[in-house]
């Protein structure tokens, strides 16, 4: 069998982060992450411009996950979660008083994150978000969803 080229990670971050990179990051940290050793460097860089760029707080609720952790939970094959370097990160759904169904957050989360160059978005059922980086290595752009009453 031809092995995919997506199994060996994307080339996005050129390596994890280092306990002292995260003194650069202003809007998450560590402890926020279950493996923050195994998250890509330039992806945090990344996805902290996201976090300025929304406006928004934005909390993490999955990000490297262990193949057979991955496959446990439910997760795909292929997921982006599991690549060694990890370009990939679910956020929570975060309701607020004036945004109660998280839809504005939502839209400037996902707005914030195309316009830095994010090709593979996904929206759960839970109304959760999926923003990776992998699109060197998996097929982009790409939006699912599985959010049955987004409203």
């Amino acid at each position: 069998m031809r092995r995919r080229p997506y199994l060996k990670g994307s080339k996005f971050s050129s390596r994890t982060m280092a306990p002292a990179d995260w003194k650069g990051i202003r809007h998450f940290a560590p402890a926020e992450f279950k493996y923050p050793a195994r998250m890509g460097y330039e992806f945090m860089r990344w996805l902290d411009q996201v976090r300025i760029e929304a406006g928004v707080p934005m909390y993490p609720s999955s990000s490297y996950r262990p193949p057979k952790y991955n496959k446990a939970v439910g997760g795909a094959a292929d997921s982006s979660h599991t690549d060694p370097i990890c370009n990939a990160v679910d956020i929570r759904r975060a309701p607020s008083d004036g945004d109660p169904n998280w839809n504005l957050a939502r839209w400037k989360i996902i707005q914030a994150a195309m316009k830095l160059g994010c090709r593979r978005i996904g929206i759960y059922a839970d109304g959760s978000l999926h923003l990776d980086r992998t699109e060197d290595v998996r097929p982009s752009p790409r939006l699912w969803t599985k959010v049955d009453n987004p409203a």
